[in-house]
């Protein structure tokens, strides 16, 4: 199975890992360790580089990834 490349430096995977681990597997088997092109931190993350991708961005939220990447374009 195919995993996230940029999970070990994903902020918001990390204070999951800390803060709300059951939060965390939702996350891991719904994007982290399977879908993770349909992420959102993902799409920012690829298309514009880490420092683009805030904190609060959650990995469902495509509608705000789309104002971001349409924002820096």
């Amino acid at each position: 199975m195919d995993t996230c490349g940029f999970r070990s430096s994903c902020v918001f995977y990390n204070d999951l890992k800390e803060k709300r681990p059951v939060t965390l597997g939702y996350i891991k088997e719904e994007y982290c360790d399977s879908n993770y092109s349909l992420c959102a931190r993902f799409m920012v993350y690829t298309a514009r580089g880490p420092c683009t991708v805030s904190k609060y961005l959650f990995p469902e939220d495509i509608h705000e990834a789309c104002k971001i990447l349409d924002e820096l374009n």
